[in-house]
């Protein structure tokens, strides 16, 4: 509730709690989905998470010949991402990035389940460093989970909802640093268990931007998506703690 009254100061209570009841039916069901996740058949998850623009997606990608840096949004459901590496069915390669759990069991549990269909996880601290292992000529996709708070001292800043807060800029680094297109991945749930998803190109031409202003895009695009479905988003966290006082 205070993340909404942070995001939403024009709406009323009543309003408010109407977002979080059904945000609470979504996060519920957002955990129940990540457990069946782990038994999904290929048919079951191209069923529950389809994609409207794949081809022209790849199309892009093919005529290019450019790898891409995809940045998303705690927008249920995210771990669907697991299947992005068998959609793609081309000689790219799918790395997604995540923090390692400290439990080693369940880290190698969640990391073998979600590099089933032929993406590659990579920690956080490490991704730049796998990207570069990469075999030489490889086209590669990242794909990064981009609206993370950082520390209070983290240097690129900007208004959120309309409040200054940190902003991770890995995204835009990586794209710099690779020459990748930079892309955001628009998710909406079409209904309890099933998402709609939308890769929506921001530039194949990084260079031709000032640092930062990639990141800025990326962030209007985002609460765009959030204000059109609240419900929606991941409102447990704590977005707004290294805010400007």
């Amino acid at each position: 509730m205070q993340n909404l009254a942070i995001a939403f100061p024009e709406k009323s209570l009543s309003e408010k709690k109407k977002i979080a009841r059904k945000f609470y039916r979504n996060f519920s069901d957002f955990i129940i989905e990540s457990i069946k996740n782990f038994s999904l058949s290929d048919k079951q998850l191209s069923q529950r998470y389809q994609f409207e623009n794949l081809d022209e997606f790849k199309q892009h990608i093919s005529s290019h010949k450019q790898g891409a840096v995809i940045a998303a949004g705690h927008q249920f459901n995210w771990e669907y991402m697991i299947y992005v590496g068998h959609l793609l069915n081309t000689p790219l390669q799918a790395y997604i990035s995540y923090t390692p759990l400290s439990n080693k069991v369940l880290d190698r549990l969640i990391r073998k389940n979600r590099e089933r269909f032929g993406l590659k996880l990579a920690s956080a601290s490490s991704f730049v460093k796998t990207l570069e292992r990469a075999p030489q000529g490889e086209l590669s996709i990242s794909g990064l989970i981009s609206d993370q708070s950082p520390k209070a001292n983290y240097k690129f800043r900007t208004a959120f909802f309309g409040v200054d807060v940190p902003f991770y800029t890995g995204p835009e680094t990586i794209a710099r640093k690779f020459d990748h297109s930079y892309w955001f991945l628009n998710v909406k749930k079409v209904k309890r268990g099933h998402y709609l998803v939308k890769y929506e190109l921001l530039t194949n031409k990084v260079d031709t931007y000032k640092k930062g202003e990639l990141t800025q895009i990326f962030i209007n695009k985002l609460e765009s998506l959030v204000r059109f479905q609240p419900e929606n988003y991941l409102w447990t966290h704590r977005r707004w703690k290294h805010a400007s006082k």
